[in-house]
């Protein structure tokens, strides 16, 4: 996959028919912001990039979906301390077969059902869980996440910094 340039950017919100202040109130900048990456005074951190490229991406193809339209909303979230036999519970009582893992505020990791076999229902998930699974804008396209889930059991969906929503592989389908 070919990461998009910055210098594309202008080039694009003109052929679009965008203004500045349009592109920058739908990826949640500055207007100034905005102008000063299109003439490359300032290189915007990761996901301020990938917001700006959503939108016109999502501009460019108004009839391709995005994470947000095939996302769950209803994410449950385990702590390291919780025992094998609360998410086993949780897995059969809402279906779900991964879940992130999160210390206070912060994911810290991920575990599936598979994770959990031969386990004792009594050990906590603190020992058992893997790396946290990738996150994505709300306004990345299916495309993307796509691409993602090729490599990883599920993408977070994240909406201002908070996670907003899960896609699974099933949901791809």
């Amino acid at each position: 996959m070919r990461f998009p340039s910055l210098i594309d950017i202008q080039r694009r919100r003109k052929a679009l028919g965008m203004t500045q202040n349009q592109l920058a109130k739908q990826a949640r900048i500055s207007q100034p912001l905005l102008t000063k990456i299109e003439r490359g005074i300032v290189i915007p951190n990761y996901e301020i990039g990938m917001r700006i490229f959503n939108v016109l991406e999502s501009a460019e193809s108004p009839d391709r979906k995005l994470a947000r339209d095939v996302m769950h909303n209803r994410v449950i979230i385990l702590r390291p301390s919780d025992s094998v036999e609360k998410v086993v519970a949780l897995l059969k009582r809402h279906a779900i077969s991964q879940f992130p893992v999160a210390d206070g505020r912060k994911i810290v990791g991920s575990i599936t059902s598979l994770d959990l076999l031969g386990r004792k229902k009594s050990s906590r998930i603190k020992d058992l869980f893997g790396e946290p699974f990738p996150m994505v804008n709300e306004l990345t396209p299916l495309s993307v996440v796509r691409s993602i889930i090729g490599s990883s059991k599920a993408v977070l969906v994240l909406s201002r910094g908070r996670i907003a929503g899960i896609i699974t592989a099933e949901d791809m389908l």
